[in-house]
């Protein structure tokens, strides 16, 4: 094919990617585009702690990966080498942490004190052995919001501040298009004893519970990068299957499971599972 040839093509391209974006403007400013993304990594890392250069590109929107350099260079974000450097599969070699005038800048657009978060700008007080958890936690749900799926997200970080003491939080809340709250919990080690049986019973327990007539949450995401685990919780929640009531023992000052309780058919229902490839 000629360069002549080529031509009508790559203008009727450049044709399509003018009309994209002039619709992703949609009436404001590149400024004002620009303003809105480099809000929205600054608040999602808020929100979260700590992300990743890669979510941050999710969240601003960022093809060209340049977003995230630009926040470090204006001395909003701090961009710090992970233990691991990238050199384990599923860890970032970097994570972005907010700095005191990130902080700043997010709070200054808050319009409620119950959006207030105890935020430590010092990123070496992170525990690094989660990483991988909370990166995975990070990257569903920026897709998800990407795609559509979901229409907004609550973090541990905003389950602590409401400092809802005894209530079993997950690691992440969806909320859906109808309006629903599924609560996510990433697992990517299989519990055992005592604690399967807790974690069984505190979401049978919360997928009950309601808080003012309504659910907490109507829905539960397990989501896991390994096949063995998630078969393993499957039969955990399986209807009809046995988990341990466990009380703690003041006496004796150890755990104890006088009975079992069985898992009501209505539950299988209520979970959503998926199986991460990273193929």
């Amino acid at each position: 094919m000629t360069h002549r040839e080529e031509a009508p093509d790559r203008k009727a391209h450049m044709a399509d990617l003018s009309a994209a974006r002039r619709t992703s403007l949609a009436g404001r400013s590149p400024h004002q585009v620009g303003q809105e993304k480099e809000r929205a990594v600054l608040d999602w890392t808020y929100k979260w702690t700590w992300t990743s250069p890669s979510v941050a590109a999710i969240i601003g929107r960022d093809n060209q990966n340049g977003l995230a350099a630009r926040l470090v260079r204006q001395g909003l974000l701090k961009k710090t080498r992970t233990e691991s450097g990238g050199g384990q599969p599923g860890i970032p070699a970097y994570m972005l942490t907010l700095t005191r005038e990130g902080v700043s800048r997010v709070e200054r657009h808050l319009e409620s004190q119950d959006q207030l978060l105890k935020y430590n700008p010092d990123p070496y007080r992170l525990n690094q052995s989660l990483l991988r958890h909370d990166i995975l936690a990070q990257t569903t749900t920026a897709k998800a919001l990407r795609d559509g799926s979901i229409t907004e997200y609550l973090t541990l970080a905003q389950f602590r501040t409401a400092g809802r003491s005894g209530v079993k939080e997950p690691d992440v809340m969806w909320k859906t298009k109808l309006g629903d709250w599924i609560a996510v919990e990433i697992e990517l080690s299989a519990k055992w004893g005592r604690d399967l049986d807790q974690f069984v019973d505190s979401y049978i327990s919360g997928l009950g519970r309601t808080l003012q007539g309504k659910p907490r949450f109507s829905n539960l995401a397990i989501i896991t990068d390994s096949k063995a685990i998630l078969e393993r919780y499957q039969k955990a929640f399986k209807p009809g299957a046995e988990y341990g009531d466990w009380d703690f023992d003041k006496h004796s000052k150890q755990w104890k499971s006088d009975f079992k309780l069985a898992v009501p058919e209505w539950v299988n229902a209520k979970i959503l599972w998926k199986l991460l490839d990273h193929s």
